[in-house]
């Protein structure tokens, strides 16, 4: 038997609804790094993060079933009385997940930024305070939700709490004003960052505004934080607990399913690029004008940008990454490297220049 009622219905739909899409987009995430070969550190937590967003969305989901969201009223029925130790025990469960889950996605955010600051050493300096700052933040909110009470089963078993101990509600309250307001702030200032990161970048300024923007997004994210912040008084209600608790999870489980959501679409321009035929080939072509021929013989990388995909995705051209040297020569007659292709012969026959081209492209 399930309840599955009041605000239970919109809790199922909010994680189900915001899960797919995280989970649908860091599908297209991993398809879009391992074609264009660009697999990083930042792909690695997140693909690691969604064991716990994962777990995450199936103990929100269940508790959902088992009396999250119900009113006292409906609590306080025969046979209701056991779904309120159930959804006390899957609660439990959302706290610890909830601040693993989050901590993976940001990081993973975190060490995307750190690829496009480059040799910005300033910039990854800062971000790797962000990293600790919210990877401490979290870990010891989960720490203290696991052993608030001794023994910890007594955090959802009432008949516990009697023969043991358990910190207030005020205090859990106070938790997670703090671990919230971290939230925001690393949220702010990872979204905020990529502006100073491309103002000097050599880029058209609409992609500025584009890349900026999908960067950006980590704004909304901040916003699910700020409304749960007004939710999170409820903690120390002893009236409808369980339903307003519902309101919690909702916004809740939304930070890190969207900030996963937003991590994962800021990789897949190259895919969007696939599926809507944009961009164009770097083929050589050869042109005629006025009966003359041209014919390129060139040795180019089919990339110049290839090592720094990982930029790529975003539209971003690293600043004084490569050095390249572009050597033209022109030839009349027979060519310069002695040895002549089939297409050069046939153009030293017919008396017409030939045109070899070569650009080296090296590491500084």
């Amino acid at each position: 038997m399930v309840l599955h009622t009041e605000l239970g219905p919109n809790l199922t739909a909010a994680v189900l609804l915001t899960g797919t899409l995280a989970f649908l987009t860091m599908g297209m995430r991993v398809y879009t790094r391992i074609t264009k070969r660009n697999w990083g550190t930042d792909d690695w937590i997140m693909l690691f993060g969604c064991i716990p967003l994962l777990t995450l969305t199936i103990v929100t989901a269940l508790g959902s079933y088992h009396g999250i969201g119900a009113k006292d009223s409906t609590l306080a029925r025969p046979n209701n009385e056991s779904y309120v130790e159930l959804a006390y025990f899957y609660f439990f469960l959302y706290e610890v997940f909830y601040c693993t889950s989050i901590i993976f996605v940001k990081l993973s955010i975190a060490f995307m930024l750190n690829r496009i600051a480059g040799r910005r050493v300033v910039f990854v300096y800062i971000n790797y305070g962000i990293m600790c700052l919210c990877a401490t933040t979290n870990l010891g909110a989960a720490l203290y939700v696991i052993f608030q009470c001794d023994p910890v089963s007594a955090a959802w078993k009432s008949d516990l709490r009697g023969k043991g101990y358990c910190d207030t509600q005020l205090h859990l309250q106070n938790v997670y004003f703090f671990c919230t307001s971290v939230n925001i702030f690393t949220d702010w200032a990872t979204a905020l960052m990529p502006i100073p990161l491309l103002w000097k970048v050599q880029m058209s300024k609409n992609t500025k505004v584009s890349v900026a923007g999908i960067l950006g997004l980590g704004i909304f994210t901040s916003v699910t934080g700020l409304v749960r912040l007004k939710y999170t008084v409820s903690l120390t209600s002893k009236d409808e607990f369980l339903y307003g608790l519902a309101k919690i999870l909702i916004w809740g489980y939304a930070e890190p399913a969207l900030g996963m959501l937003v991590g994962n679409i800021s990789t897949l321009r190259p895919l969007f690029h696939r599926i809507l035929h944009l961009g164009a080939n770097g083929s050589d072509q050869a042109n005629t004008r006025g009966g003359t021929t041209g014919i390129v013989s060139s040795k180019r990388q089919s990339n110049a940008c290839r090592p720094f995909d990982f930029d790529f995705e975003l539209g971003i051209a690293a600043e004084n990454i490569f050095e390249s040297q572009l050597s033209t020569q022109i030839h009349g007659g027979r060519s310069a490297s002695g040895s002549e292709t089939e297409s050069q012969k046939e153009s030293r026959e017919k008396g017409r220049i030939v045109v070899s081209q070569q650009v080296e492209v090296s590491h500084q």
